[in-house]
């Protein structure tokens, strides 16, 4: 299966942040914690330039936590602020904030020298459904930021002020204008960074099954008490299926129904806390 996904949404999102990027001082660059490395888009590489990052490690619930401070040290061996966060529950603000100030000091100081008060503005970049309205929502304790689980809702810049000298830009979740890794590809539609509407589910399904077979074969017993594998991919959708109870009328598995229920049981973590991508 080749993946691509780039809508023209996109193409105008990457255009609105180069074109914003003059204003802004620093870069929030938000990651899903699950698949740390493919939710880095080399795009954004191109016009982020000198500013500042700050690296949020989100989601970081949904995965065991000592390979998510793995990630965090991964980071921060190569000089990068990073921080390691869950969007979804309250707490964290004083941390990113102080992050934020951290890394925007020499700015503030240039400011403060002139007797100014220096507003600091980030721009929140991430790949669809990392959580970057979520996370800014819970900055702002109240919802101004849209939200949601499809990929692409936000489509605009939003700007929000999270402190009396912060503001922060949500801008939309935009990916790679080409996947020339399809690992990473296979990753992020894992994830639900890519739009289920233009993949094929089957498919992805039984890949999944094959990294949980090969990283995580306990899971699938645990889960769906897969003991043996099939070389098959099929065979293995069918074996899911009878266990799900998803038997047609006739007696046939409903193939289609098995496969997004596999990728919604990783995604709503019913194999419990896993990582995709390990340092």
């Amino acid at each position: 299966m080749h993946i691509h996904w780039f809508p023209g949404h996109m193409t105008k999102a990457i255009r609105m942040m180069q074109k914003e990027m003059s204003v802004v001082d620093s870069i929030i660059y938000v990651l899903d914690s699950r698949a740390p490395l493919s939710s880095i888009n080399p795009k954004f590489d191109e016009i982020i330039n000198a500013k500042p990052i700050l690296y949020i490690l989100n989601k970081a619930d949904m995965v065991p936590k000592n390979e998510v401070l793995k990630w965090q040290r991964y980071f921060e061996q190569q000089g990068k602020k990073c921080l390691v966060t869950n969007s979804t529950q309250k707490g964290g603000t004083k941390a990113i904030v102080e992050s934020l100030l951290e890394i925007n000091s020499q700015v503030i100081e240039r400011y403060r020298n002139k007797g100014v008060s220096k507003t600091i503005r980030a721009m929140v970049l991430g790949v669809p459904n990392c959580g970057k309205s979520t996370l800014i929502n819970s900055l702002l304790s109240r919802s101004k930021a849209l939200t949601g689980n499809k990929p692409g809702l936000t489509r605009g810049k939003q700007w929000v002020s999270i402190d009396k000298y912060i503001d922060l830009m949500d801008t939309p979740g935009t990916l790679y204008p080409d996947f020339e890794d399809q690992h990473k590809a296979r990753n992020l539609a894992f994830i639900g960074s890519i739009n289920d509407d233009v993949l094929d589910i089957v498919e992805l399904a039984s890949e999944l099954l094959v990294f949980l077979n090969e990283n995580y074969p306990d899971k699938l017993v645990e889960r769906y008490k897969m003991e043996s594998f099939f070389q098959n991919y099929w065979e293995n959708l069918e074996f899911v299926g009878k266990k799900r109870g998803f038997v047609m009328r006739g007696g046939d598995i409903d193939i289609e129904k098995t496969a997004m229920a596999v990728i919604q049981d990783f995604r709503k973590q019913a194999f419990g806390k896993l990582i995709l991508e390990k340092v």
